[in-house]
């Protein structure tokens, strides 16, 4: 299955942006395929109504013309005259006459459409039976319903109002001498005179003649229905031979004047859809179009948009050694945007890790020669205590003696093993030791002092960290002084910490000195290097819980203070152990 995270980020601000551009014109596009199509199939359905329309006007003119002719005849006095005489009082001359005059009335409304029929059926006998004027007998016998034989049409047209038709569409035949019969329209109405009806008037109409106002190539699929209302039922004037059931239709309506109803043409819309297959393949291509040309427009943009971005990649995509020799990493041009802000940052990070990496290079550089002199300096150290105890055996010098055990003592604290780790009582040894061997190597007279909390001289501390400091209290505070010297040391519990201060009473210093001593920049004979020594290992070993403070004011002496966790026993830090 696709993923669209198995894509580059390109393809995918590509196939994002595609997305949601695509959407709007599908929405937009949608809507005016839909509003341009209704338009097109209103043309086509107008068109269509158009010929309808003037099929069913010529439809209308046809009937409204012979209803006019039923009514002319209606009104007819001569005819009225002659139903309302009896038949004994009609003579020949009188039948004669009027027939004549019955002929040349039928025959002049003929004169418009030959092919309508108007027969008078007469109420009561007329001693005559014609063409036109007909015994009522054959009405009779003849059903109003062809589905049933309750009324016959006799009685269905005299219970017909006497200003209405009555319409039916029925088959007969083609004339009085032929078998084959056609489809008729039938419209009946009363001869009243008096408010007696004297005859039935019959007008009718071959449905041929109406059909052939119809287009006569109607669209495959499609047919024409008379649909009636009420009695006067439903006919289908011309059907397409494809007519399919069920199918789903386009349907136009056309009234006509008289109560038959109206005609109805029913047109496939699959019919219109396939009428404007050049409409949607114009869309389809048009669309492909659009598509090719968004494609194409979002892979350019997205390529732009990303183009900076993959140049920061391809630059970071690069092992640690190829990004350390690079010479320079900076992004250019200049563009003052997000993806300059990323080159930015990349190249400071890249900066950075070019000084950490030389850091580390110069740490492990130093490492190597710390190990080295550690080597050194474990070489063998009972060489040095038993050459130093010589020494004492034959000298006779009770000083020398002193100044030896005191080297002696110093060593073998010092060395430990190689352990970075002492007590706080052996630091504190190791420093009494350090002034004495400091009394006699500079022949100065001072003083010193050195307390501590019971219950903490057997905590951890990290070997020769006041060392440094007691140093430089001795060089730069009493170095000098002939007498009255004093330097103070001091060990103790401050809640959970461990508090050591370091004070001298000598020359003292200003805040710029100080500045100078803890940055190891102090020049001169007692340097400062000591005092950046024990600052950087402080942090080191005792990160962000010890504390280095530094109180001097010129003249006023020196006060150092150290404070360190007391909570890290011997054993527990084995980390602390940096010189191995």
């Amino acid at each position: 299955m696709f993923k669209l995270d198995r894509l580059r980020y390109r393809h995918k601000v590509a196939a994002i942006i595609f997305v949601f551009a695509l959407l709007p014109m599908l929405v937009l596009g949608s809507f005016l395929t839909s509003r341009i199509y209704s338009s097109k199939v209103k043309d086509i359905l107008a068109e269509k109504q158009t010929q309808l329309e003037s099929s069913a006007s010529s439809v209308n003119a046809i009937l409204d013309s012979n209803v006019n002719k039923v009514e002319f005849i209606n009104s007819n006095y001569f005819i009225i005259n002659y139903l309302e005489t009896s038949y004994k009082e009609n003579n020949l001359v009188r039948i004669m006459n009027f027939s004549d005059y019955l002929q040349s009335v039928m025959k002049a409304a003929k004169t418009e459409n030959t092919q309508t029929e108007i027969v008078i059926y007469a109420l009561k006998d007329t001693n005559y039976d014609g063409e036109y004027l007909r015994s009522i007998g054959s009405l009779e016998n003849e059903q109003a319903d062809a589905s049933t034989s309750s009324t016959s049409l006799k009685d269905a047209i005299l219970n017909t109002n006497n200003t209405e038709l009555l319409w039916l569409i029925k088959k007969a035949k083609l004339n009085a001498n032929s078998t084959m019969k056609a489809d008729y329209i039938y419209a009946y109405k009363q001869l009243i005179s008096l408010n007696r009806p004297l005859a039935i008037i019959e007008m009718r109409i071959q449905l041929n003649q109406l059909i052939n106002f119809f287009p006569s190539d109607i669209p495959k699929g499609s047919y024409i229905n008379f649909e009636g209302s009420g009695q006067y039922g439903d006919y289908r004037l011309r059907a397409d031979a494809d007519v399919k059931p069920g199918a789903s239709y386009y349907v136009l309506n056309q009234s006509l004047h008289t109560p038959l109803g109206h005609v109805s043409w029913y047109i496939p819309k699959s019919l219109v859809f396939q009428e404007l297959k050049w409409y949607w393949v114009s869309v389809g291509v048009i669309f492909l179009i659009i598509v090719g040309i968004l494609v194409f427009t979002v892979e350019v943009v997205s390529y732009y948009l990303t183009k900076r971005l993959e140049a920061l990649l391809r630059k970071m995509n690069k092992n640690v050694e190829s990004l350390i020799s690079e010479e320079d990493s900076m992004m250019n041009p200049s563009t003052h945007d997000e993806f300059e802000r990323m080159g930015n940052s990349y190249y400071e990070l890249i900066q950075r890790v070019k000084e950490y990496y030389k850091r580390i290079t110069d740490y492990e550089l130093e490492r190597k020669v710390l190990e080295t002199q550690l080597l050194q300096e474990r070489f063998n150290p009972h060489f040095l205590y038993n050459t130093l105890s010589t020494i004492r055996s034959i000298s006779g010098d009770k000083q020398v003696k002193d100044v030896i055990n005191s080297m002696v003592k110093y060593y073998r604290i010092a060395l430990n093993k190689g352990s970075s780790i002492v007590t706080i009582v052996q630091e504190l040894e190791m420093i009494e030791q350090y002034l004495r061997l400091q009394k006699f190597a500079f022949g100065t007279e001072f003083h010193y002092e050195i307390q501590y909390d019971e219950g903490i001289g057997y905590r951890p501390v990290l070997k020769h960290l006041l060392q440094p400091v007691v140093e430089n209290a001795v060089l730069h505070g009493l170095i000098g002084r002939e007498t009255g010297g004093i330097v103070r040391i001091s060990a103790k519990q401050d809640g959970d910490d461990v508090l050591f201060a370091i004070s001298d009473n000598g020359a003292g210093m200003d805040a710029a000195q100080i500045e100078q001593l803890l940055e190891g920049e102090a020049c001169g004979l007692y340097g400062g290097y000591g005092m950046k020594n024990v600052r950087k290992r402080l942090e080191i070993f005792y990160p962000k819980l010890h504390k280095l403070e530094i109180r001097s004011e010129p003249g006023n002496g020196t006060t150092v203070r150290i404070r360190i966790p007391a909570a890290i026993h011997i054993g527990e830090q084995s980390s602390l152990d940096i010189a191995r």
